[in-house]
This record gives structure tokens, C-alpha cells and sequence, in this order.
């Protein structure tokens, strides 16, 4: 609600003067709410990235060009991330344009009648999560359909769910691949949906799901596990308060502190890895709001501190004007955008869509403040 009221209360910002180049003063970037205002302007680098379909997956600056490159599981991500967006700051254009990208992407929907699922047929390895952002979409917009799609890309994962818990990463392949992602992906869309409808059949699936998870963890400890992951076992936790699931989400996020770490006394973090540190955010907002629920003093202060100097790091990789890149002659589709690093010359879409909610969580935290 916060960055609701005062994004509302922003003054519109035109990025584009009339002869096509960007207005210098309208990029003039204070230091006083200056995450509100890379929220928003990474939410208008998104407007001004649009393609005949949804969105260009990448964009290069400095040749002023877009590749033909495309990937659609981080297109549907950042077009749930739109919508989240339109959601909180009440914004009409990013609603239409998350509405645009779904309307592209239904195109694909595939129905398997033998199962009574849908899925999303956009390429030739499907993904399990295409249906995991269709679902997170889904619930941040208006669809005449909405609750029957819902409920048949549910049926999708359910269908994927193995015996011993864990979730198939591909419909109708045996590939393994994606492990670290597609599964957190998919039970964070079931807890979501669980949250919209109360339909406990969706909370099975990520209670069956965690003793396999837990295990995969404990013998496969790495960082991009833990984003996914995080989030829906909080949302799990809030519904099923277990020691385990709080002891399984703070081991994981205690993992994070302590590879990015420079100090003992959890003060300094190294965090020249790049724009991947808003991944960690997103999930360490989860961690903090754990923290916050039991009183743990000394967790609250360690992840606020890393959510701090990682927010901070995260602005340095944003253009917003030609003083922080060098790059003297650019177009509105620079705006916005972040960089992978202080030495990349590209943006994606799966970097805003991270940074955006990443310090959107963050800032509603009071992190930020």
C-alpha cells in the first residue's frame, strides 16, 4: 500500500521528447525515493520495449538494435511481473500490457483431453514453468476465462507431480533439466493459487512436494535453488507454521549470506556478481519476513543489511540518463533497463522483471526506507 500511494502521487514522467530523444530533465533521479522511482521507471522500460507480439526478450543500447533472440518462459515472467506492477501502483498501461502478453501466449494453450490439463505449447521442450507464470499472471488480471484456466493449468502440475513429491520439469519428455527452477516455480504458483481459492487439492502438492525438495537441498546447496523455493514454502509456512519449514527456509538464505559475505559480522557483502542479486533479494525478502514473524533480532539484521547493499547495487546497473553509462546519444528503449553487469552492454527482460520485484518487496518491507 505504501508504494502504492506514492507511486500514484508521482508526477507522470515523459521519457520522449517530440523530435524521438529522450528528455534530459525528466531523468533527473533525487535521492530521495530514488527505489520508487526505478520501479517505476524499470516498469516503463517495458512499455517502451514492446514488440508486434508482447515484449523484445533483449536490448542492446549502445547499437541502439534489438537481436532476434527470443525466450519465452522470461517473457511470461516479466509479464507477470507487469501485472504485479499494475496492481500495486494502479497504472492502466502496464494492466493493458500484461493483458497484450497473455492474449499472445494463449495462443499457444494446449489442451490434453486424456488428462484434463492444459499447457502452454510455445516450444518444443514444454517447460513446467509456462504454466507456473501462466497461473502467477492469471491471478494479477481480469480474464473471462480466468478460474477455468486456472484450474486446468493446476491440473497440469498436479499431473507432473511424481510419487515420491517431487515435480517433473517437462511434459511429455524425461529431461531433467531445470530442477533448481521450474519446480519453486510451480509450488509457488500452487500456494498462490491456494491463497485466491482456498482449494486445499493445491496444498497438498506442495506439502507432498517438500520432503523431496528438503532432501534435494541438503545434497545439492546452491543459489539458484533458493529464490523459487523460498517464497513458496513462506507462503506455506503461513498457512502451516512446522519447525522444519522454517528451519529449511533460513538454512537456505543463511547459504546466500554466507557466499556473499566479506565480514564476520554480516555488514559487508560482495555483491560485484551483478543484476543476479536481485534474484537473491526476492528471495531474502521472503527469508526477512520469516525473521520478522519469530523476533530473530539477528536474522532481521543480517538479511536487512544484505537486502540494503544488494538494492543499492542493483541501482547502479539501471540507466536512467547518460551520466551512469556514458552512452551520450540513446533512445527511450534505454530507460529503465537494467545491465547484467558494469561491463555488459545488453538488457533483458528477466533482469527488470527481478529488480522490479525485488525492490518492490523490499521497499514494502520498510527495508528500503
Amino acid at each position: 500500500m505504501k508504494i502504492q500511494m506514492f507511486l500514484i502521487a508521482l508526477i507522470a514522467i515523459t521519457f520522449v521528447s517530440c523530435n524521438g530523444n529522450v528528455s534530459q530533465r525528466s531523468l533527473e533521479i533525487s535521492k530521495e525515493n530514488r527505489y520508487l522511482k526505478a520501479i517505476e521507471l524499470g516498469g516503463e522500460w517495458f512499455q517502451n520495449n514492446q514488440n508486434e507480439y508482447f515484449l523484445h526478450y533483449s536490448y542492446l543500447p549502445f547499437e541502439k538494435k534489438y537481436p532476434s533472440e527470443s525466450h519465452p518462459l522470461r517473457e511470461m515472467g516479466a509479464m507477470w511481473s507487469t501485472a504485479k506492477l499494475s496492481n500495486l501502483i494502479n497504472n492502466s498501461k502496464h494492466r493493458e500490457l500484461a493483458e497484450r502478453g497473455f492474449s499472445y501466449f494463449e495462443q499457444f494453450f494446449a489442451y490434453n483431453e486424456k488428462n484434463d490439463f492444459y499447457y502452454v505449447n510455445i516450444t518444443s521442450d514444454i517447460k513446467l514453468g509456462y504454466s507456473a507464470f501462466t497461473i502467477l499472471s492469471l491471478l494479477e488480471i481480469k480474464h473471462p476465462k480466468k478460474d477455468f484456466y486456472l484450474n486446468k493449468f493446476a491440473n497440469g502440475i498436479i499431473f507432473l507431480q511424481r510419487h515420491d513429491g517431487s515435480l517433473s520439469t517437462f511434459f511429455f519428455s524425461n529431461t531433467t533439466t531445470g530442477i533448481d527452477y521450474y519446480p519453486g516455480e510451480a509450488l509457488l504458483a500452487m500456494m498462490s493459487l491456494y491463497e485466491y481459492d482456498q482449494n486445499k487439492k493445491y496444498l497438498k502438492v506442495v506439502e507432498k512436494a517438500f520432503p523431496y525438495y528438503l532432501k534435494y537441498w541438503k545434497n545439492n546447496s546452491n543459489a539458484a535453488f533458493v529464490l523459487w523455493q523460498t517464497q513458496a514454502y513462506y507462503k506455506f509456512y503461513k498457512v502451516n507454521p512446522k519447525e522444519d519449514i522454517i528451519k529449511f527456509i533460513f538454512e537456505m538464505n543463511d547459504f546466500i549470506i554466507d557466499k556473499y559475505s566479506k565480514s564476520n559480522d554480516c555488514n559487508m557483502f560482495d555483491f560485484s556478481e551483478g543484476i543476479v542479486i536481485a534474484v537473491r533479494i526476492e528471495g531474502m525478502n521472503y527469508a526477512y519476513k520469516l525473521a520478522k514473524d519469530l523476533d530473530d533480532k539477528k536474522r532481521l539484521q543480517c538479511y536487512g543489511n544484505f537486502i540494503k547493499q544488494g538494492s543499492k547495487a542493483i541501482l547502479e546497473l539501471q540507466f536512467y540518463n547518460e551520466n551512469n553509462f556514458g552512452l551520450k546519444d540513446f533512445e527511450s528503449a534505454a530507460i529503465g533497463g537494467f545491465v547484467e553487469n558494469k561491463t555488459s552492454s545488453s538488457m533483458r527482460v528477466d533482469r527488470n522483471q527481478h529488480a522490479i520485484m525485488a525492490l518492490i518487496e523490499a521497499y514494502e518491507l520498510g527495508v528500503l526506507e
